[in-house]
């Protein structure tokens, strides 16, 4: 093992999930920020025509956090569907049938 290594990697990692809070944060700030003042919107005027204004201004909006939240959910999905038929598999593998065993 190169020396270094382990650090170097266990640096990278950390660096990563710094960036993966920071960008959770950013995205948790700009859905809050936008829900409260869709919310203040709606309570202020009672109007229809400024909530269908509003519903179909954030249709491009619920479209992306759509897409955005599907693509982990697809591959969780499938990972979960591997896991289980790898390990059917590896339980097959080590199963003898009782008409096997009688035969012997």
């Amino acid at each position: 093992m190169v020396a270094g290594y382990s650090t170097e990697y266990t640096q990278n990692m950390e660096d990563r999930a710094v960036w993966r809070q920071l960008a959770w944060w950013f995205g948790g700030i700009v859905v809050g920020f936008k829900t409260w003042t869709v919310l203040l919107i709606f309570v202020f005027s009672v109007d229809w025509s400024t909530a269908w204004y509003l519903i179909l201004n954030h249709v491009a909006w619920l479209i992306g956090i759509i897409l955005v939240v599907w693509g982990p959910l697809f591959f969780w999905y499938r990972l979960v569907r591997v896991r289980l038929r790898r390990e059917r598999l590896l339980r097959s593998e080590w199963e003898i049938s009782e008409t096997i065993r009688r035969r012997r």
